[in-house]
């Protein structure tokens, strides 16, 4: 039987921003990649909220089970510790997202706001509604304070890597100024939500099971580990697997690491045979014709396009 990883260590891994200043920005357009590749997200989690402006485009987007179609604009947020997943139509979209830490909008004054709004949101007790679509009375005031975030990240990376990060002091006091302010929105429309601090555990499971699939996604995976990780039997974990994230644990585990093969391509002059056992395929057939299958382009096509688009 598989060792379980700890609840601490599903989280998602990446640091956001340099640790002074937990901040950082991303950003994803259907015109810097080949065309007919959507942008995927891979269900994870992490303890900073998120922020995302749907710009343009169509999207499939999941929290915590619950899926939503995104299509027009929209900014929604993900809250600390939510299983999040996204995926877009191809061709035609633009989204960014920044995650933050509450912490660096903190005040040493305990003052009102600090007391009803910043210190609960560290504490989790209060939570961010997750859509706002265009449309809706605050979306706007949302949408200038997003685009004023967006903006102090440009002027301080214009060679655009994929991690966006600010480290002057004036542009870390503006990032505070528009996320106060966005706060202070949501709280004058009483938009902010009393969060409940019991936890669902089909999510508590499944984020068990993901964390496994990626952390082991280069070796062969069984369904009879993963099936142990979640303590069900087989037949009714696959059924399980199936009606919360919409395919087989098999598909699933395909597909991420086809999104893993992808960066490889994209990002390195690592071989393709040696990309197709990285990712975990033992068999370069089987590999290819999953890639295609993703991707609408050979693993080869793919590598070309994407060294066409960066050019």
């Amino acid at each position: 039987m598989p060792e379980h990883p700890p609840l601490s260590s599903l989280r998602e891994t990446r640091q956001h921003g340099p640790a002074t200043f937990p901040c950082a920005f991303y950003r994803a357009d259907s015109t810097l990649v080949p065309s007919g590749v959507p942008f995927a997200v891979k269900h994870h989690w992490h303890d900073m909220p998120e922020v995302i402006y749907f710009e343009r485009g169509v999207y499939q987007v999941e929290i915590n089970m619950q899926q939503r179609t995104v299509d027009r604009p929209c900014i929604c947020f993900i809250n600390s510790g939510e299983l999040h997943a996204l995926i877009s139509q191809p061709d035609d979209y633009q989204e960014q997202a920044f995650v933050f830490s509450p912490g660096i909008l903190r005040f040493d004054s305990a003052d009102l706001a600090e007391e009803q709004l910043i210190a609960p949101l560290l504490a989790h007790r209060l939570a961010f509604p997750a859509f706002f679509f265009e449309g809706h009375p605050a979306f706007a005031a949302l949408e200038s304070c997003f685009l004023g975030i967006r903006a102090v990240f440009y002027r301080e990376n214009t060679n655009f890597p994929e991690q966006l990060t600010v480290r002057t002091p004036a542009a870390q006091l503006r990032i505070r100024a528009h996320l106060l302010t966005m706060l202070a929105v949501l709280a004058e429309q009483h938009l902010l939500l009393v969060r409940e601090p019991a936890k669902d555990p089909r999510i508590e499971l499944l984020k068990q099971v993901i964390t496994y699939i990626h952390e082991n996604y280069r070796s062969p995976i069984r369904i009879s580990e993963l099936a142990d990780i979640a303590g069900l039997n087989e037949q009714y974990f696959c059924r399980f697997f199936r009606q919360a994230l919409g395919k087989t644990p098999v598909g699933y585990i395909n597909e991420y690491r086809i999104r893993q093969a992808a960066y490889l391509l994209r990002a390195t002059d690592i071989p393709v045979s040696e990309v197709c056992m990285e990712c975990g395929f033992n068999n370069f057939g089987h590999f290819a014709k999953e890639f295609k299958k993703s991707m609408q382009l050979t693993p080869l096509q793919f590598r070309k396009a994407a060294r066409t688009v960066l050019l």
